[in-house]
């Protein structure tokens, strides 16, 4: 069933009054003053604490634990950074702070809604936050868990959108980049000390090397899930396993907050959260498989074809094979130019040899023709005078 409309509330009213109902709680944990707390959550109450049994599905659960810890001494809280954001329409807002609780850094994220004009807080979870070098060690005896290791059995229908949308990022990590990234007042918070991320170019920057990374998150126990009475906030949250290149897998408690646009949730914070408990607690998530990688994205379409586009390509191809006929009409003629120079050097190479060949003396060489006979002419013999006589003189 759809949610009641109700009259618009300005964004800025909305979050000032829930910054007050978070203040107040604040100031009532601070003074050990748990009773003042009961109207300040909505009943049935989600959530979840550091340790690794600190999961309540009640507000009367919730308050009775914070009891047992906070009467034994009071512990002051101080905000470092509340920030407050109001959904569309102001019946419901999401908040994120980095507290101190008696000394000890935490990180804290709520889910607020709006119900006739009284806000109260309908789901949170407070986080530890120490150094990543203690968690590192801790993992090597398999004393990490995710916070609430248990899990609540909630999945409101109406969030599932939500959980399907946090499921596909857990093995696509852009899509989570592509929604942080795309909101000013977004907010990314890891398990370690100091590890808050806020603003749309260091979110897009760090979910970047997360891709780079290979990192991937893997559903490793309870979804619980449901919307605000407004509809328009869907809050996440279940135990995973966090993969990534050159580094231990980690089992976290991951809580998403998501906005409604149209049929489509969008991601505005995301917090990642660790428990440390005795040494092999967290055995069974090293049985946890890694998801397989994400596959390359396919090749944008070629451009659709207009009538110009044809007529260039025409035009490109008869250019084309024109000067395909051109290359090979100059071969043609290149081929047929060589084969007529060495036609015209064989025969002047047979022309030179061949005095040579008849002085030679070959005997395939024709004979030289018969000199032309003589005619013999007969000559009348004529008798020579005798000498003169002696003794004529």
């Amino acid at each position: 069933m759809a949610p009641k409309a109700q009259p618009p509330i300005d964004a800025r009213t909305a979050e000032s009054d829930a910054k007050g109902v978070l203040d107040e709680i604040y100031e009532s944990v601070g003074h050990a003053d748990t009773d003042s707390l009961l109207t300040l959550a909505v009943d049935p109450l989600v959530v979840y604490g550091p340790r690794k049994a600190d999961v309540h599905a009640s507000r009367a659960d919730a308050l009775v634990a914070l009891k047992a810890v906070v009467d034994k001494q009071k512990r002051p809280v101080k905000s470092g950074d509340l920030a407050v954001v109001a959904s569309p329409g102001g019946h419901s807002a999401w908040a994120f702070d980095v507290i101190d609780v008696g000394g000890e850094p935490m990180a804290f994220i709520a889910v607020l809604s709006n119900i006739g004009d009284v806000w109260q807080v309908a789901a949170a979870e407070l986080a530890q936050t120490p150094a990543m070098k203690s968690v590192r060690a801790e993992l090597k005896q398999d004393a990490v868990v995710p916070p609430g290791m248990a899990g609540i059995v909630k999945v409101d229908p109406a969030a599932k959108p939500a959980i399907a949308k946090l499921t596909k990022g857990f093995a696509d990590q852009s899509i989570f980049g592509d929604d942080l990234g795309s909101r000013s007042d977004a907010v990314f918070a890891g398990p370690g000390s100091g590890d808050v991320v806020r603003g749309k170019d260091d979110l897009k920057k760090l979910f970047k090397k997360r891709v780079k990374a290979n990192v991937r998150e893997t559903q490793a126990g309870q979804v619980t899930a449901a919307t605000t009475a407004d509809g328009q906030l869907a809050w996440v949250t279940m135990p995973v396993v966090r993969f990534e290149d050159d580094v231990d897998p980690i089992p976290l408690r991951v809580f998403a907050v998501f906005e409604k646009h149209d049929v489509d949730w969008k991601l505005i914070a995301l917090q990642e959260s660790v428990a440390v408990d005795a040494p092999g607690a967290g055995t069974s998530f090293k049985k946890i498989a890694a998801p397989a990688l994400p596959a390359p994205p396919p090749p944008p379409p070629p451009p659709a074809k207009t009538e110009k586009t044809v007529k260039v390509e025409k035009a490109e191809k008869a250019e084309k094979a024109e000067k395909a006929e051109k290359a090979e009409k100059a071969e043609k003629a290149e081929k047929a130019e060589k084969a007529e120079k060495a036609e015209k050097a064989e025969k002047a190479e047979k022309t030179d040899e061949a005095p040579a060949s008849e002085s030679s003396g070959d005997d395939d060489a024709p004979p030289p023709p018969p000199p032309p006979k003589k005619k013999h002419h007969h000559k009348k013999k004529h008798k020579k005078p005798p000498p003169p006589d002696d003794d004529a003189t």
